[in-house]
């Protein structure tokens, strides 16, 4: 099947209404008069979505299919219509779910609110979900399933799509935390993507390796081939994300470690979505690993430059792909 004839599918489970405020030397305990909010309706796949945009503003061979409460479907549906992201939004009882984000430009500190969400699924959502899901799904799409999972639904909710999907040779992508990303690498996905915290929970590590513990580069190969275990269950792709640190891209036959020092950090939320667009962008290009994770890195650092998760500028990633430090490891 020829490159651009995949689609990619990502699935929005448990969406938030992202409210972003900018105190300069905010502290705990204060009172600030704000200006209002910036106002982002969004939710991993969606953030995943925007990235994909704006590296390619005629992409379009990408859809989200998920889960929007009631009296928010009509403000998500003119946020992805703006965007230029096609998408197809169930509608269910609750309310959904708003974060709140604490910029200090000042101080170059994020403050991150995150609340559980209030949805009500019953077992009817979900399986219109996955019927929906099963007819928008071709061999060889990409299907990307990220994010929390909304009270009350099983830890197994992602498993259980991936594993539907089997007979229809679709690419997975698992990008979760909790216990929804460990039952969902039960489902062998073809690509995973987590952080340093959700590694350590994955391979249960202890004593946990920590960013700060990562100073040479021996320490990031040891890193590498405690994670090498996961390639075992059928993944062929683990993307490890550290944060200033840079990053890991782990094959059967490739550990790549990159990273790009810059100043300016703005607004984290979103950069793990960024990378991941990025990557996946280049991957349905047929480029390299190694350019596909060049082109993550760029992403995830633009993200970073900018307030909004995926708003990032298409100039920055530019500039930032020649700033880019790769090692190959192995």
């Amino acid at each position: 099947m020829k490159a651009m004839s995949r689609k990619i599918i990502a699935i929005l489970l448990n969406p938030t209404i992202d409210m972003i405020y900018e105190i300069k030397n905010f502290k705990a305990g204060h009172t600030y008069l704000v200006r209002d909010p910036i106002i982002y309706p969004v939710g991993k796949a969606i953030s995943f979505s925007l990235a994909l945009k704006n590296i390619d503003r005629s992409f379009k061979n990408l859809k989200i299919l998920g889960f929007v409460g009631k009296k928010d479907k009509e403000l998500y549906s003119h946020f992805l219509r703006t965007h230029g992201v096609d998408f197809k939004l169930i509608p269910v009882k609750g309310k959904t779910r708003s974060n709140k984000t604490i910029i200090d430009p000042e101080m170059h500190r994020t403050t991150h609110i995150r609340e559980l969400g209030f949805f009500k699924l019953a077992e009817e959502n979900l399986n219109k979900l996955i019927d929906l899901i099963e007819k928008e799904c071709k061999k060889d799409d990409i299907i990307i399933c990220s994010g929390s999972i909304p009270q009350g639904v099983s830890s197994k909710i992602y498993s259980e799509i991936m594993n539907a999907l089997k007979e229809k040779k679709v690419m997975t992508v698992l990008d979760s935390s909790g216990e929804a990303l460990v039952q969902g690498l039960q489902a062998s996905p073809t690509l995973i993507k987590p952080n340093l915290t959700e590694l350590n929970q994955i391979l249960n590590l202890n004593p946990p390796i920590t960013v700060n513990s990562l100073i040479t580069l021996e320490d990031v190969i040891n890193l590498a081939e405690c994670a090498k275990i996961l390639l075992k269950k059928g993944i062929r792709y683990i993307l490890i994300t550290l944060g200033e640190k840079g990053a890991i891209c782990l094959t059967k036959n490739l550990i790549l470690y990159g990273y790009i020092k810059t100043s300016g950090i703005l607004d984290t939320v979103g950069c793990g979505d960024s990378f991941l667009g990025g990557f996946l962008y280049n991957y349905l290009q047929e480029k390299s690993i190694l350019e596909c994770f060049r082109l993550a890195l760029a992403c995830g650092t633009a993200n970073a430059l900018t307030i909004g998760p995926g708003m990032f500028r298409k100039k920055n990633v530019d500039s930032l792909l020649f700033q880019t430090k790769i090692h190959q490891l192995d």
